[in-house]
């Protein structure tokens, strides 16, 4: 309170006295706080701030339900549901593709395209990862198509007619690959 005594100074003053010598300060200023209309100056501009913000984020969101307006909120909805229904058919669609692809190559399928068109698809569904009723039709195919499919030797039974079954041209290709190598200069033996 040191503003005051430099006020003040060491006498005593009466009203119209601090009225006068407080006239031409700028530092001090005399309000009648009783009724509360004094408002520190910072809370002040806290609070325009405050309404500044409060009034801006009113006209956005206005903005914002303008851009709404005419909308059919329920068309949205039903439309959001669609596509729900058709991104999860598409998805199980490509899940069971993926699915039978792989069951095929397991099943040793040579060209899956071909061995697809064989198939009745409506018969063959997803489970979690089994796929359902491909064993039984790829069976029934490999007994009629077997050529579709890679089969090893021990997949299937061989029957020996007593006979030699090596290559009959193989003697002649080595004849032939002797002479053409000795006709060229080339030694002909193993080294």
């Amino acid at each position: 309170m040191d503003f005051l005594k430099e006020i003040f100074g060491d006498k005593a003053m009466t009203y119209a006295d601090l009225e006068q010598a407080l006239k031409d300060s700028k530092d001090i200023k005399i309000g009648n706080l009783a009724g509360g209309q004094y408002v520190d100056k910072a809370k002040l501009d806290g609070k325009i701030s405050e309404l500044n913000t409060a009034n801006q984020t009113i006209k956005d969101l206005q903005d914002a339900v303008k851009k709404f307006d005419g909308v059919d909120i329920e068309k949205l909805k039903a439309d959001v549901t669609n596509w729900e229904t058709k991104y999860n058919t598409d998805i199980s669609k490509v899940k069971l593709e993926n699915a039978l692809d792989v069951g095929l190559m397991a099943a040793k399928a040579k060209s899956t395209k071909a061995v697809k068109a064989l198939l009745n698809l409506d018969e063959i569904k997803l489970d979690g990862d089994n796929l359902l009723g491909l064993d039984t039709q790829l069976e029934k195919i490999k007994q009629d198509n077997g050529y579709l499919f890679d089969i090893t030797p021990e997949d299937t039974t061989q029957v020996s007619s007593g006979g030699e079954h090596g290559d009959p041209l193989k003697g002649d290709i080595d004849k032939f690959f002797t002479a053409a190598m000795s006709g060229a200069g080339l030694s002909t033996e193993s080294k």
